[in-house]
């Protein structure tokens, strides 16, 4: 690049494109807007269900919707902790009797539940997470952990809230590592017991949602001993409280008080001291205890059972990861609807509206083409783990994808947060202009159900097996081909993830040969582990976006491949190091990629508000004034008596 031409794109910056040219003032609207782009006006509503993906499920959506429209919903701001609490169960109440949540037919209808979780996370997130700790956690527990007699016994309290429920996985000496979990349950064959027994601080339960208050059974996990024989991780039901609320005997309850966000979830710790629970409260699928102790499975391998046993938990990871993705577009709907409609600087007293800063739109086009990339392969994760009879290849899929997107995706969303949030100036600091919530309620995305970096490591672990078997398949280098092709975007991130899981191999070879263990091999090497994670979600979503693309109409198509170009410029430009040291690119096409990103948001500026106006995001979440026609209006009287 010439001298001339790194000052012309250092002046970009600092001077706006003349969007005051095509931009009406203080509009909020782009359908007046004349497009200088090659990008083509599309029908808003086309592209927005072909974002959504789920026109079976319209009615249910329709019916949710029109029950999140009671007055009880609305946003609700300057409440104590114990406000917040109540006013989330009574809301988790309505969406109880309304029957729009059931346990009874997930697994009939798995789609119907995601779909319906995703719209109360984007109402109301502590709504959200003490229905998914009930229902996802704790039902789904009893559904897929438990027999016939636990459906029969426990069910239907739990579809009525009769059985308010909470999951006791995590403890505080152990997240992530739950086959270390210290909890233990003893059988007592004289009287057909378990005796449930916290051995040490370390082993309380912590962090279990709807501990503190209203929970009054817990799906626990604790380390099963029959006669001084350990077998493994196994799960039971047992009561925590009695139905007027009082703590039982043996159980000891603590509150986890205030927290980052989620004020309305109950969060606590739980001890149990030699609790006695029956025989048939063991959840017992994939393991069973006869009454004279026999220990009976299918499952030899404990940690092949333990596996079985988690298995059926992996949708908590995939809600995660839609919910996030969702946050993330209503993020990008509030701030880029502001960015053309804020004004700021200019000549001669005409000031400009801040998306026309190229400062701007490098940090929000980015994004809205981010978001619109990671809406295919979620959509892919969210079939798989909908098939009702999966084959032993799409389990597969469905635990490394779940934990991949879950992991990338949270990622991505905290960050949107963070760039919308400054995007938005003082208007982001606001409580009212909902990203400042999104940020505290949804920061615990990336840590709970599975720390994202050990997530990543089990990405990796998959594809290290896969090449070990001979199941992987090499991608060598392409220096050729323009940056906007679709095959050489596909197979430039197909290189850098076979490139990694080459190098990680050798890596933890040479560790081998050394007469090192494989944990410290793997151990070692673990930044190159996450950066493989990494790359897998970045390759799967580049080939989930471009197989949606294909099948795109004419109409939409070039604003998708628009989206397409600037994901795909953006993921390599943040990782170029790695591409020019390793030779994945040549340096003449390392400098095109790193050139196109201001090419492609002006490409973008025409087009961005039709596009976040495109978003499938339902306008009754949209909540902020900021985002609103005349926000200037917003501000006229105190925000406070509206909320």
């Amino acid at each position: 690049m010439s001298t001339e031409e790194r000052l012309r794109n250092i002046i970009s910056h600092l001077v706006p494109n003349n969007v005051n040219d095509y931009i009406e003032d203080n509009v909020t609207s782009s359908d007046d807007v004349t497009s200088f782009s090659r990008v083509s006006k599309w029908d808003k509503e086309e592209l927005r269900e072909f974002l959504e993906n789920s026109p079976t499920y319209k009615p249910i959506k329709q019916k949710l919707l029109q029950l999140l429209k009671d007055p009880i919903f609305l946003p609700r701001y300057n409440m104590n902790v114990q406000e917040w609490r109540e006013l989330t169960l009574q809301r988790a109440l309505v969406i109880i009797k309304s029957g729009s949540i059931s346990i009874s037919e997930f697994n009939r209808d798995p789609m119907k539940y995601l779909l319906s979780m995703e719209m109360l996370n984007m109402s109301d997130p502590s709504l959200s997470v003490k229905l998914g700790v009930h229902f996802s956690l704790f039902g789904n527990a009893v559904l897929n952990l438990g027999t016939e007699k636990h459906h029969l016994k426990y069910i239907k309290d739990i579809d009525s809230w009769k059985l308010p429920g909470c999951f006791g996985m995590t403890e505080l000496g152990h997240g992530s590592n739950v086959q270390g979990i210290e909890t233990t349950a003893t059988y007592d064959k004289s009287t057909q017991e378990f005796i449930i027994n916290t051995p040490s601080d370390s082993a309380q339960k912590f962090w279990i949602g709807n501990a503190a208050l209203h929970g009054q059974a817990c799906s626990v996990f604790a380390q099963l001993y029959i006669d001084n024989v350990h077998h493994g991780v196994h799960v039971f039901i047992v009561p925590i409280r009695n139905p007027d609320g009082s703590v039982v005997e043996n159980v000891r309850i603590m509150d986890n008080g205030h927290k980052l966000g989620l004020q309305g979830v109950d969060n606590g710790r739980i001890w149990f001291d030699n609790k006695r629970i029956p025989r048939d409260n063991l959840l017992n699928k994939f393991g069973d205890v006869q009454p004279d102790g026999t220990y009976v499975s299918s499952i030899q391998s404990k940690n092949k059972r333990f596996g079985s046993m988690v298995a059926p938990l992996v949708g908590g990871r995939v809600l995660i990861a839609s919910s996030a993705l969702n946050a993330a577009k209503l993020a990008m709907i509030v701030a880029t609807r502001y960015a053309y409609s804020r004004k700021q600087f200019g000549s001669k007293g005409n000031e400009n509206p801040i998306i026309s800063y190229l400062t701007h739109q490098r940090r929000l086009f980015p994004m809205l083409a981010a978001v619109i990339a990671y809406t295919y392969p979620i959509a892919q994760l969210k079939k798989i783990y909908c098939e009702p009879n999966k084959s032993a290849q799409n389990v597969k899929d469905l635990h490394v994808w779940s934990s991949g997107l879950k992991a990338v995706v949270s990622w991505t969303k905290t960050y949107i947060l963070q760039i919308t949030r400054e995007c938005c100036g003082g208007q982001g600091f606001s409580s009212f202009n909902q990203i400042a919530g999104f940020k505290s309620d949804l920061d615990v995305d990336m840590t709970y159900e599975g720390d994202n970096h050990v997530l990543l490591q089990q990405v990796a672990r998959n594809i290290l097996v896969e090449l070990q078997k001979g199941r992987y398949t090499i991608t060598s280098a392409n220096h050729g081909s323009s940056i906007y092709d679709a095959d050489f975007q596909i197979q430039c991130l197909k290189w850098r993830e076979s490139n990694l899981v080459q190098s990680l191999s050798a890596r933890i070879m040479s560790h081998l040969d050394q007469g090192r263990s494989l944990e410290q091999g793997w151990n070692s090497n673990l930044d190159i582990v996450t950066f493989l994670g990494k790359a897998f979600v970045d390759r799967v979503t580049m080939e989930s976006f471009q197989a949606s693309i294909k099948k795109a109409s004419n109409s939409i198509k070039p604003v998708l491949e628009l989206c397409r170009n600037l994901f795909f410029s953006w993921r390599v430009s943040e990782d170029l190091g790695y591409f020019l040291c390793n030779d994945g690119i040549s340096h003449s096409t390392a400098q095109k990629i790193q050139d196109s990103i201001n090419h492609l948001c002006s490409e973008m500026l025409p087009v961005g508000l039709d596009l976040v106006n495109s978003l499938d995001i339902p306008e009754q979440f949209i909540h902020a004034p900021i985002a609103k026609a005349d926000y200037m209006s917003e501000f006229r009287y105190g925000l406070e008596r509206k909320y």
